[in-house]
């Protein structure tokens, strides 16, 4: 599978596809951010979630993990080396940051993360605390490339 088509999944299973905007968008790496057709409340944003990752067969990785940190690495080397966006989601090894930042501007969000065939995976789901307005997902799928040991 290609980026573009498990981001497609993602976005089709989290009814978030229709009005999605791709903020890169190229062979290596997909970013996409949208609104979700339907609105979860903050606690089922972990177990859609936990369903989505089951049902596409996406690995989980805990984010406190050597893994989590090993993969953050490749993602974000593959970003520096495909993409000029300047964004914070660039900042992928600090994703636990950005949903803070979230929620320090009155968001609820959850975000998991894992692995599928080569790729990493990242979801996150956010909306406003208030639960007024849309409830928002991010997805991005990334291919994995072994990092350079210099």
């Amino acid at each position: 599978m290609e980026p573009m088509e498990v981001s497609r999944k993602i976005m089709e299973y989290l009814g978030a596809f229709k009005g999605s905007k791709p903020v890169v968008h190229n062979s290596e790496a997909m970013l996409i951010r949208a609104k979700a057709e339907e609105k979860l409340k903050p606690e089922e944003f972990t177990p859609k979630l936990e369903e989505l990752f089951k049902d596409l067969d996406i690995q989980p990785i805990n984010p406190a993990s050597p893994k989590a940190r090993t993969m953050t690495d490749q993602v974000d080397a593959t970003f520096r080396n495909t993409t000029e966006v300047e964004d914070e989601s660039l900042g992928i090894a600090g994703i636990e940051q950005i949903k803070q930042s979230f929620e320090m501007t009155g968001f609820e969000a959850d975000y998991l993360m894992g692995e599928l065939e080569d790729m990493g995976v990242y979801v996150v789901m956010y909306m406003d605390k208030s639960g007024f307005g849309p409830m928002f997902v991010e997805t991005m799928v990334v291919k994995l490339h072994p990092l350079d040991e210099e």
